[in-house]
Parts: C-alpha cells; sequence; structure tokens
C-alpha cells in the first residue's frame, strides 16, 4: 500500500466514524453494537455504557492461577524499581500484582542506558546534540560483550555495570526460575478503552542482555557453570517474557532466546569443553518448554487488542465529534483531500453498522488462527499465501471509494460498513506470511545451535572441525538440518583456520556469502544471512 493511498484509507475510516445514530431531539447516541461471539468476541465484564472491557478482560485471563509467590513479574519490579510505570498508575499495577507499592529509591537494577550516561564521551564544542544515544561507542562495546567472552580489563565500563547490578541481578535470577509472568495491561491514554502496549517488553530486554554479558564475562574467566546459569536464565526470561498475550512480547521472547542461543555457541566454542559436558548444556537446553504459541495469541491477545480500537472509535463518537471532525480537515494537504470530502458526500448520515466492521475483523482472525494450528510448513504456508492474496484483493476493494455513488440509498449503510470493515482489515495486517517467516527464522536459529553443538562435540572428540557437515551424522547428529529458506538445501558451511563459518541463506533466499545487516551495492538489497561464526567476530 502506497503512503498516499494509506492516508485515504486511515482518513476513510475517520470519516466513517463520524456518523452515528441522534435520539429525537437531535442528541448523539451511542451507536448499536451487538453483544456477541461473532462481533465483540467476549461477552463480559462489560463497561459502565455496555460495551466491552476489553482490558479487563486480558487481565482476568493472564493472571488465571497467578500470585505474588509464582509470578515473575513480582520479583522482576522489586529488582527494577517503579520509574518505568506511570506514577499515576503505579498504585493499580501493584495492585494488581497483589503487594505493595515499591518505594522511589532502592538498590535498584542500572540499566545500560543509564551506565552510558555516567560514561559517555564528552561532545566536542563544535558537535550537535542528538537523541542518537546509542551512537555513543559505549553501545559499540555492549554490543562486543553480548555476544563474544570479555575480561574486565577489555571493557571496565561494564564490567562496572555488572558489579552495580550484583544484587538486583540475584533476585532476577530468582525470577526467571518462576513458572508464571503477569504484567498488568491499561487502557490506552489517548483512546478510549483500546489497550496499551504492555511497558514490560523493554524491561526484560535489558534484564536478558546482563546475564548475557556476565556470562561472556564468566566464560572468559574460566567460570563455566556461572556462565551457563546467566545463560539458563536469558532461555528461562524468554519464555516468561513469551507467556504474554501479545505478538510483540512473542518477538520479544525469540528475541531474547535467539541471543541466548548465541551465547550458548559462543561458551562452547571458547570454553573448549569435553564432550559429555557438552552434551549436559544440550540436555539441559532440550528440556525447556517451547516459546512459540502464535496461534493462542492471535486467538486471543491479538484479536482483542484489534477490536478494542475499533469500539474504541465507537465509543468516543458522540463526546468527540467535534474533535474528531476539526483533526480531520486541520493541515491536510494530500491529493485525496477532495476524495475524502466526495466520501462525507456520498454517505450523508446514513449510519454505519459496527456489527458488520466487528464480524469481518473476527473472521480474518479465526482464517489466520486456524492457519497457525495447521502443524505441517507446507501446508500453512499455502494457507498464509491466500490469505495474502485474499488481503490485497480486499485492499483494492477498500481503496474503490466511487463504487458507493452507484449503491442504492437502502443499501448505502451496508455498503459504507462494508467499506469500513474492509478498510480497518486492511490497516491492520501487513503481511500473513511475514508471521511464517518469524517462525521459520526462529527455526532455523535452533538448527544451526543443534548443529554447532554437534560441531563443538565432533572437534572434542577429533582436536578438529569436520571438512563437511555429512560427517556429523549419525554419531552426533541423526540428521543434519536443512535450510527452509533455501527449498531444503543444506546449510553453508565452511571451515575459516580454527573455526567455522555456518549460516542460513534466510528469508530472502539468496546466498549473500555469510554477510547479514549490510546493504549490497550490486543489488540494492539487504544481506540478511543468518549465521554461526566460531570463534565470533566482533562485527
Amino acid at each position: 500500500m502506497t503512503h498516499h493511498i494509506s492516508i485515504a484509507i486511515s482518513l476513510l475510516c475517520l470519516s466513517f466514524a463520524f456518523v452515528s445514530e441522534t435520539s429525537a431531539d437531535d442528541t448523539p447516541t451511542k451507536p448499536k453494537i451487538t453483544i456477541s461471539k461473532e462481533t465483540t468476541f467476549i461477552t463480559e465484564p462489560l463497561d459502565a455504557d455496555g460495551y466491552p472491557d476489553y482490558v479487563a478482560a486480558l487481565n482476568r485471563h493472564c493472571s488465571r492461577g497467578v500470585t505474588p509467590e509464582n509470578n515473575a513479574a513480582v520479583l522482576v519490579w522489586r529488582a527494577l524499581g517503579p520509574k518505568s510505570i506511570d506514577a499515576d498508575r503505579r498504585e493499580q499495577y501493584f495492585k494488581l500484582l497483589g503487594i505493595d507499592p515499591l518505594p522511589e529509591k532502592g538498590e535498584y537494577f542500572r540499566t545500560a542506558e543509564q551506565q552510558v550516561a555516567l560514561h559517555e564521551t564528552p561532545k566536542k564544542d563544535n558537535e550537535q546534540e542528538t537523541n542518537e544515544y546509542y551512537l555513543d561507542p559505549l553501545y559499540e562495546e555492549f554490543d562486543k560483550i553480548t555476544h563474544r567472552p570479555w575480561s574486565r580489563e577489555e571493557f571496565p565500563v561494564w564490567a562496572e555495570w555488572l558489579d552495580v547490578n550484583k544484587k538486583p541481578m540475584e533476585l532476577l535470577t530468582e525470577a526467571s526460575k518462576r513458572p508464571r509472568r503477569f504484567d498488568p495491561w491499561f487502557a490506552d491514554k489517548e483512546e478510549n478503552r483500546a489497550m496499551d502496549i504492555s511497558l514490560a517488553c523493554t524491561e526484560y530486554r535489558d534484564i536478558a542482555r546482563a546475564f548475557l554479558a556476565r556470562a561472556m564475562l564468566r566464560a572468559h574467566e574460566g567460570k563455566i557453570a556461572e556462565a551457563r546459569e546467566d545463560l539458563m536464565n536469558c532461555h528461562r526470561l524468554a519464555r516468561l517474557v513469551g507467556q504474554g498475550p501479545m505478538f510483540v512480547e512473542l518477538l520479544v521472547g525469540i528475541t531474547i532466546d535467539s541471543r541466548a542461543l548465541a551465547g550458548d555457541r559462543a561458551l562452547i566454542g571458547h570454553a573448549k569443553l569435553p564432550t559429555r559436558q557438552i552434551a549436559d548444556i544440550e540436555r539441559e537446553l532440550n528440556a525447556l518448554p517451547p516459546i512459540l504459541k502464535i496461534a493462542e495469541v492471535f486467538d486471543f491477545g491479538e484479536r482483542l487488542f484489534s477490536l478494542s480500537y475499533s469500539v474504541a472509535v465507537v465509543g468516543k463518537l458522540p463526546t468527540d465529534r467535534d474533535k474528531l471532525l476539526k483533526t480531520i480537515f486541520v493541515g491536510l494537504a494530500t491529493d485525496e483531500t477532495p476524495e475524502v470530502i466526495k466520501i462525507f458526500d456520498i454517505m450523508g448520515n446514513t449510519p454505519i453498522d459496527w456489527n458488520v466492521v466487528l464480524r469481518e475483523q473476527n473472521s480474518w482472525q479465526d482464517r489466520m488462527v486456524a492457519a497457525f494450528r495447521m502443524t505441517d510448513r507446507r501446508e500453512r504456508l499455502a494457507i498464509l499465501e491466500k490469505l495474502d492474496k485474499d488481503l490485497k484483493a480486499l485492499q483494492k476493494s477498500a481503496e474503490d471509494f466511487e463504487s458507493l455513488k452507484t449503491v442504492p440509498p437502502n443499501e448505502l449503510s451496508k455498503a459504507g460498513s462494508r467499506k469500513l470493515a474492509d478498510a480497518f482489515v486492511c490497516n491492520a495486517v501487513p503481511s500473513f506470511t511475514m508471521y511464517q517467516t518469524v517462525l521459520d527464522v526462529d527455526s532455523i536459529r535452533t538448527d544451526l545451535t543443534r548443529v554447532a553443538f554437534a560441531l563443538a562435540k565432533y572437534k572434542a572428540d577429533n582436536d578438529s572441525y569436520p571438512s563437511q557437515l555429512a560427517d556429523l551424522a549419525p554419531k552426533y547428529l541423526a540428521a543434519v538440518p536443512k535450510d527452509v529458506f533455501n527449498n531444503d538445501a543444506d546449510l553453508h558451511y565452511t571451515r575459516e583456520g580454527d573455526g567455522y563459518l555456518l549460516y542460513s541463506v534466510g528469508h530472502n533466499g539468496r546466498d549473500d556469502g555469510g554477510g547479514k545487516n549490510e546493504l549490497d551495492e550490486e543489488t540494492g538489497k539487504y544481506r540478511d544471512d543468518i549465521i554461526v561464526r566460531v570463534p565470533a567476530a566482533d562485527d
């Protein structure tokens, strides 16, 4: 969808939103919504206006079976302190966690950003201020300490950071061992009834980086058991974050686990462990429960998130009508402005049937959930590709504003409602196959780690890495995994001195020679190989 068309669709959504029913004295009344499984999905609890309370429903669903004693979030916030939580929400936040509010000051976890702020490179007089704090050289060091062994002398600022965080990290270690995680959700401050994104994701990422950095420091110091424990803390945290109801939490969980797997590979590649000890680490990893539950996420959390915004638009119509109308017309300077005015002309005072909008949103969610419940990857991908094809057709229909002019007056409400429903769906879902890519990347990273463990065991027994991956089977691997991004061809493997380079071609399906996150000047495309390099490089 082009930028201009996206603007037009967004304005279309807002323009339709102003049509509401009126009472006998011309006072706007709340639009009617049928409370049912097919429309609102949840039928209770309801708020004071009779609309579904999606935030309350989500909190009730996610906190089922959670207590202050088994909830990892309780210990996480005791380690972090309350500053990340808006002051006006703290009392209710901790009440939902079942604990007393935390004091403002305490021996709390120091974030990486706070550590950089204490030691950042002073700016020269002729340098402009920038909000791009990550450009500080300390962040380049931070990248290095989280993916390969390092010493205190090499990066003293970050060694100090870990020392300062010793006590909070003891609490966080205990948190990682708890079986559940529930972080409360709240209504968006700007959108009536819509849900805020959970603030916990950023916090857990920083915690995981601290454990990973300490694992790499301990690996350098020869403290293998302690390094293993820190890496397991990361893996456990990843699964706790993945318990959240939203896709973004699932992504954060996968990212944390991916970094921990990279740490596992760096550890076994650096420590020169015997085969038995490598096998012990591998068994410990294999005993972890899976993170991915993508069907469940879209069946409940993401569905409620989507529906909450539609209901939010409905709920604010009478009170915010003038404000929203002013927002549309002030500052409009796009080619679509005449089309937006035409939409007002076409629809007039014809009411929108919001049940049509809600039913279509649910219908698309149902199709996505059904696809992700398929266990066979090829069958699932075929269904997702069909969904993407249907979505493009829907997008074309949503952009056809002029077709409303030919609709008979008695059919205009139905047609306009369907047009709005199409627009909502098109704006909410960029691509269905994108989600399959997330699954495939996670699967490939796990496969690469399995191969890395097999290579480490081979070297422990033979004093060198094999010349080809086929030499690993069947003693070290029952079968060598294939590359799903390359039509199930072999993974790429090359010995490099006393180490090796192992990689998948990545989502673009092109062999970039082990390159990633960099622009290929010849093709103008980014290299996206998913690589394992032992020993790890600083790039």
